[in-house]
This record gives structure tokens, sequence and C-alpha cells, in this order.
């Protein structure tokens, strides 16, 4: 199940995830990130990302929930800073 998310990953983005510890960076406020907006076809994808990421969550991985549902709040107009965020959390899943 996470490695095809993973493997959709890498046909979005040409390579896999960083791989880190965390979903998030401790102390983290992504209510604050000042980034450029992504352009349309980037918010689609983060959409899907976002998307993938609370179907994972449903089948049992809670240890990304926070970090997701904070995320999911940027769904409508979302930040270069909020992508970095969400393909973070995909690094933390491929580890």
């Amino acid at each position: 199940c996470i490695q095809r998310l993973l493997d959709n990953y890498k046909t979005l983005f040409g390579k896999n995830p960083r791989q880190v510890s965390s979903p998030l960076e401790p102390g983290d406020h992504p209510e604050l990130d000042t980034s450029e907006l992504l352009p349309l076809h980037m918010i689609k994808i983060y959409q899907s990302m976002i998307g993938a990421l609370q179907w994972v969550i449903q089948i049992g991985r809670f240890d990304i929930s926070s970090a997701v549902g904070t995320l999911s709040r940027f769904r409508a107009a979302p930040r270069q800073g909020h992508m970095d965020r969400v393909q973070r959390i995909y690094g933390y899943l491929s580890r």
C-alpha cells in the first residue's frame, strides 16, 4: 500500500523522497508560511497527495495524522512550503 504511494511520488517528482525521522520539523508552524503560492497544476498534485495520506491514516498510520491534518487545511491555496512539508511526510513514510 505505502509502496504504491511512494511509486506515485517517484513518478511525479522523478526521485524518491528524502528519508527523515519525523513527519514535520519540531516546532514547525505551516500557518506562518509565506513562500510562493503553488501554480494550479501543482495545487491539484498537492490535493491528491493529501488525499492519499488521509487514506494511509485510515489504514493505520496514525503517527502522521496530526501533520496531515495540519497541512490539509491549506488544500485550497497551498504554498511551496506546504508542498515541501507534504514531501517530508512521504520521506517519513519511506523510512
